[in-house]
């Protein structure tokens, strides 16, 4: 087989595996944190407040065997997570092996280190969607935000250049935000940019439970303002149905009904599993050196027994969106949101 046809025949079958995921109500996102290592102090986040070191991290040679395990369950989008992913030198591979494994790798990215050589490699290794995260319209306050003069502009000038090496359409490079207490009337200028630079935009809401984080919540009343933004702006691809849960998860400190542990696990730097990014101190397992139907098997059971509602993070309002109703409407937005921004600039 040619190979631009056996990359679309796998890439085919991947999409239908997931598709399934998502028919059956079965696990179809997975973070996997390949690193706490973190080059930036983020006043929003707690894991470089502690040392990190390369040999705590797993090999390669363990992550094709995540990848294989989960494989068992079903093609699952796995989201590299940090940390900054990027400080792992063998990001590429990562990537690489995963795609091979059967399923979509994507990563969130404070884009510090994306050079053009970087850009082009990991998206040709297969992954499938990136999102650098900018939070504010000025480089000030971003960076302020982000403990690292010069972050706004390095953030910027790699989505630039990300959206540049897009192998095609399917290869999604998106602006992302935390909807924090003081951001808001930046999310519009933010649309705007991600306009002019060609990419799309998502927002997600602050999660502030792990760790000894400051609240910062929004105040009330900005779904009706976001879903005219959504309107007004195609590159916003925010799910509606996420947006439409703004206010509720705002008052009362998340949304119900959370299905982590059937749709969404997370797999720490350790191989061990939990919920969610919020439950890392109450494994369930290790994926390493136990049997995957057991691990969800504990999944579920923990997540049958203990309701929580304590976040409305984007992650899980994606998963929980494209398998409630109204079903159509979601996946209808999730596949236009692949192909109807235009690949400014982009190399083919």
């Amino acid at each position: 087989m040619w190979p631009a046809l056996e990359r679309e025949y796998h890439y085919q079958v991947r999409s239908l595996r997931l598709g399934l995921g998502f028919l059956t109500r079965r696990f179809i996102h997975a973070n996997l944190q390949i690193t706490y290592r973190c080059n930036f102090a983020c006043r929003i986040c707690d894991f470089w407040k502690q040392e990190h070191t390369v040999a705590e991290e797993m090999s390669l040679a363990d992550i094709r065997a995540i990848g294989r395990k989960i494989n068992r369950l079903g093609t699952l989008i796995i989201s590299l997570a940090g940390g900054e992913p990027l400080l792992r030198a063998d990001l590429p591979e990562v990537i690489r092996v995963l795609n091979a494994e059967g399923h979509f790798p994507i990563l969130i990215t404070n884009g510090w280190f994306v050079d053009e050589a970087l850009a082009r490699e990991i998206l040709r290794a297969g992954l499938q969607e990136i999102s650098v995260s900018v939070d504010y319209a000025t480089a000030e306050r971003h960076d302020a935000q982000r403990g690292k003069a010069g972050a706004w502009d390095r953030a910027i000038r790699a989505l630039d250049l990300l959206n540049r090496h897009r192998p095609d359409l399917r290869n999604r490079v998106h602006m992302i935000s935390v909807l924090m207490d003081d951001n808001l009337d930046d999310i519009e200028p933010l649309l705007r940019l991600a306009g002019d630079l060609g990419v799309t935009y998502m927002l997600s809401l602050y999660s502030w439970n792990r760790g000894s984080k400051t609240r910062h919540m929004p105040g009330a009343d900005v779904t009706r303002r976001l879903l005219d933004l959504k309107a007004h702006y195609p590159q916003f691809v925010t799910l509606t149905s996420y947006l439409e849960q703004m206010d509720q998860a705002i008052a009362e400190g998340g949304i119900g009904d959370c299905q982590t542990g059937r749709l969404l696990m997370n797999i720490d730097v350790r191989g061990q599993v939990a919920r969610c990014t919020e439950t890392l101190d109450q494994p369930v397992g290790n994926i390493l050196t136990e049997d995957i139907h057991e691990i969800r098997r504990r999944l579920h059971e923990v997540q049958r027994t203990t309701p929580c509602a304590q976040c409305w993070t984007s992650c899980r309002g994606f998963a929980e969106s494209m398998t409630r109703p109204p079903r159509l409407r979601q996946i209808r937005e999730f596949c236009t949101s692949v192909k109807r921004h235009p690949m400014k600039g982009a190399h083919s």
